[in-house]
This record gives C-alpha cells, structure tokens and sequence, in this order.
C-alpha cells in the first residue's frame, strides 16, 4: 500500500500577538503598536506552513478546542488559510487555550504568557491517528497538557500511530527545562524524526550546541548523536538562527546555513520554527535528499519572518527556494 499525507494532532493555542516597542521594566508600560489573532500551537502552525508550501498530499489536523469565541476565532481563521477543520474538537464547558505573544519591534524576541484550557483535558484516545493510509504522524507538544503530561498519554499515542504504520513526528514547545526533557525522553523511541531548536536539544540532550549565542556545529553534531543513542529511529535535526543541522541513523548527515533576511525585512519570529518544521516534514513525506529537505525548512522559516503571526507570509515551495536564492545564505 502506497502510503501519503501527514496527521498533525496535540495541543493548539489562539495567538493574541501583541507588538511593543521594547520590553519594559517591572512596573513601567510598553506601548502596543498592533494586536493581531492568530491560531497557533505546533499542530496548526506545521499544518499551515503545509498548505501555504503547496503540499501535494494530504494535510489533516486533530486538536481540542472550548466552547467559546476564541474557538470561533480559531476555527474561522484556520479555515481561512485552507486547513481542514473537521478534526477540531470541541469540548463543552471548555476555555480554548490562549497564549498573548509580546513581541519586541527593538529586539524581534518573544515573551509568552499562557492560559491553559481544552488542552488540560485531552486524552490519547483523541489524538490517535485514523486507520488510513497517512504516511506521517506529528505530536506537539509536551508540557502542557496536564491530563496528557501526568498519564502515558504522549508514548501511548505515539505507539498507536507506529502500530497504524506511520513514521512519527513530535515538537516541543518552551516549557521549562526540566520539565521538557523528563515528558520528551520517554518518547524519543517512538520518535522516527526528531526536529528542535538549539535550546530543546540542549534540554533534552544534556549537551551544549551553541557557544556565545552561535551554534557549534560539532557540538550540535554530538547532540544529535546523543539523541539517537537515546532512541529515536531515524533522523534528529537541529535548527538555530545560524542554519541547521541533520543526522540519520544510517550516518547520513548535512548542514545548511539559514537565509539572510535583511532585518528590515523582518516583521516578526513567530513561528518561525514551526515554518521550519513544515519544511522538513514536506521534504521528509517527499523522500528528498536531507540537503534539500533542510534549504526548504529553511526557506520556509525565512519566508514566515515576514509578518506579524505564524504562516501568513509563506509561500509556495518553489517561491520559497527562490527567495532563498534571491538573498543568499549566512556564512556557517
């Protein structure tokens, strides 16, 4: 049986994105420049950046939502972009899960403030993936769902999905450190790919990648070989604002630096590792060469700086690619 689309499941967010001048002071204001909402969460976001890459397979998304107007938001602005919605749960007498994202226009950083809903009472049995012919399974994210986070609710769905026939998938999400590594380990072998940022695999791995804010390469290098020596199947990527780094089981490995995004370009880094991930999950689900899969996630990452929320200013693969080509790559 020839197997094709990716299931993204797990916990989703309604983005209320705030952009401020800069960061203030305990007890002082920062002034908010524009409020844009937008549906967030790793679920949604890879499946966005999926559709707006122009994925030629198809894209399906399982997620909880509450009763209320955050979820009409959620649901009507998801839409919007091309998702389908029908794997949307609504959970009576819920909140939907809410995360205001104060950007600094001075520094591009962000600060999240979350509040927690629908995402508390998810269970295993929600997320699993149909009994089809998808070809990848995608699991966001620990740490944040308490009724998932304090069961054997992450591996349960993850050993589902594998036992369906699926390659799977799983992003995290800035929790704390600690709390981070001890819900991802578990996981890691019933991972078959593995794609985080710098800071996740040092959580995870107990190994540094980057050095004064750079990333190492060789370092990053011994973290993806710890990863798989902690179990997963296939492939561990890392990604910096540098560029990334990709490993397999088999010895395969690459390297591609990011695209230069003038800064004046840069409108906001939202999502910005979700795009990634959306890159390489298209390249992955495509067999391409790890070279190729890795300029895409970044091309893709590159394309979404360019607005305020997660996937608005992504473009289809091959605009992406040529964007990339337009602006040259940073110097490893």
């Amino acid at each position: 049986m020839i197997r094709s689309g990716i299931v993204l499941a797990g916990t989703i967010v309604l983005d209320i994105v705030h952009m401020i001048d800069s960061w203030p002071d305990e007890e002082q204001i920062a002034f908010i420049r524009q409020t844009i909402e937008a549906p967030g969460g790793p679920p949604h976001n890879a499946a966005a950046g999926l559709v707006k890459l122009g994925a030629p397979f198809p894209v399906t998304m399982t997620c909880l939502v509450g009763d209320d107007p955050a979820a009409d938001t959620f649901i009507r602005i998801a839409g919007g972009l091309g998702l389908d919605t029908s794997g949307v749960i609504r959970v009576p007498g819920q909140t939907t899960d809410v995360t205001h994202v104060m950007t600094s226009r001075a520094t591009g950083r962000r600060t999240f403030f979350f509040r927690p809903g629908a995402n508390s009472t998810m269970t295993a049995e929600q997320m699993l993936p149909p009994h089809a012919r998808g070809k990848i399974f995608y699991l966001g994210s620990p740490g944040i769902s308490t009724s998932m986070d304090a069961s054997d609710g992450w591996r349960a769905v993850l050993r589902n999905a594998r036992a369906r026939g699926y390659r799977t998938a799983m992003e995290l999400c800035p929790v704390p450190r600690e709390l981070q590594c001890a819900q991802t380990r578990p996981c890691l072998p019933l991972l078959d790919y593995f794609i985080i940022n710098d800071t996740e695999a040092e959580a995870v791995s107990g190994l540094p990648v980057t050095v004064d804010g750079r990333l190492d390469i060789p370092a990053a290098e011994r973290a993806c070989a710890a990863l798989l020596d902690f179990g997963v199947q296939e492939l561990v990527c890392i990604h910096h604002p540098d560029g990334a780094l990709a490993m397999r089981r088999s010895g395969e490995r690459a390297f591609a630096p990011s695209v230069n995004v003038p800064k004046s370009e840069i409108v906001g880094t939202v999502g910005a590792g979700d795009a990634f991930y959306a890159g390489m999950l298209f390249g992955l689900h495509e067999d391409w060469p790890l070279a190729q899969c890795l300029a895409l996630a970044n091309a893709s990452a590159a394309t979404s700086l360019h607005s305020a929320t997660t996937s608005a200013s992504i473009r289809p693969w091959r605009e992406c690619l040529e964007y990339a080509s337009s602006r040259g790559l940073r110097q490893p």
